[in-house]
């Protein structure tokens, strides 16, 4: 049975980047390699600053994650703000993996 893995995405890398009209932001869930998602939630950079938004049905998937609500306290507490590419590298850091399609397969 496949396990799904603590992975990230970067929309406006992906190959698709061109049709999107959000602001910067990060997908970051339990993926599987073959596609679907145990869940997942969304890291955006917002004028206020960078904002986590995550659905009832992902709460359970960020709970996995302690190393990464340890990294964005740390964030906080240093009073950095990251870009999105900074932030990515953080995420490879911790041991997620990044799983942006930048070119159609």
């Amino acid at each position: 049975m496949e396990k799904s893995i603590k992975s990230f995405t970067i929309p406006y890398e992906a190959w698709y980047k061109n049709v999107l009209s959000e602001k910067p932001h990060i997908y970051i869930g339990l993926y599987y390699e073959n596609g679907g998602t145990d869940g997942e939630f969304k890291i955006s950079w917002e004028e206020a600053g960078i904002q986590l938004q995550a659905f009832s049905d992902s709460w359970d998937v960020l709970n996995k994650m302690p190393e990464l609500i340890e990294l964005m306290a740390k964030i906080d507490k240093e009073k950095i703000e990251p870009t999105v590419a900074e932030f990515a590298e953080m995420l490879k850091g911790i041991g997620f993996k990044d799983i942006t399609e930048r070119e159609r397969i």
